[in-house]
């Protein structure tokens, strides 16, 4: 399958230079497993105003996260937003991993916006709501990254709730067969949390960000999110 990642954001320059750019995560992660052998992805930098010319040239789309709101003043994001009616209008699979998670609830009907009781950093245990079938571990529970101050407050009607945490209510949310979101990151890894951690400190506070560390030591289930993804998208495969 050829799938397109719609890159809304870049990861921060301040950065150590060791880290990749969010597509680049991605497509390490998915291709690091077996069934990843089969996808053949290609970005689309939609934060840079690049956009598919034709949404049929591609099987899927994924929408990768972003230091931008949903309603901030940037220029790709009314056009990301028409975008991505476009791709729900046509059937085709579309997944959303946190901001994109985020805009894709928010084009759709639901909303969007920074949450009163701020950040979320860290590895967070997920309640599973739902086992769609493309979701072949039934745990109660798994643990994911997440780095986000924004989130989801209402889901779009018809929506099917997936997951939820303490944190964040509407942590993975699905419409149809063709949507699938989540609030935490696959494909972030411990050493680049703990990165970004450094630069996170004077915006979310040193109390948040220790407790984020610490929660660093627990094991999380990125692959096993990612092989969901995965599954999803294999679900239209002609």
């Amino acid at each position: 399958m050829h799938i397109a990642i719609l890159l809304a954001g870049h990861t921060n320059k301040a950065m150590p230079a060791r880290f990749q750019d969010y597509n680049d995560m991605f497509s390490a992660l998915f291709t690091s497993l077996p069934q990843g052998k089969t996808f053949h992805f290609t970005t689309l930098a939609v934060v840079d105003y690049v956009f598919p010319q034709d949404i049929n040239d591609y099987d899927g789309f994924l929408v990768s996260g972003s230091a931008y709101g949903v309603y901030d003043d940037a220029p790709f994001i009314p056009k990301l937003m028409t975008l991505i009616h476009q791709i729900h209008a046509a059937g085709k699979p579309l997944v959303g991993v946190c901001f994109g998670h985020q805009i894709i609830a928010h084009s759709l009907g639901g909303h969007a916006q920074k949450w009163d009781h701020g950040w979320g950093i860290g590895v967070k245990e997920m309640t599973m709501l739902d086992h769609p079938d493309w979701i072949d571990n039934k745990a109660e529970t798994i643990n994911l990254i997440h780095v986000h101050q924004d989130q989801v407050t209402r889901l779009p009607d018809g929506a099917r709730p997936i997951a939820s945490a303490a944190h964040c209510a509407n942590a993975a949310f699905a419409i149809g067969d063709n949507v699938f979101a989540v609030q935490g990151h696959p494909e972030f890894d411990v050493d680049y949390t703990d990165a970004l951690a450094d630069l996170l400190t004077p915006k979310a506070g040193a109390d948040c960000i220790q407790a984020a560390r610490q929660s660093l030591t627990t094991p999380h289930d990125g692959k096993m999110v990612a092989g969901w993804i995965l599954a999803f998208f294999a679900k239209h495969a002609a």
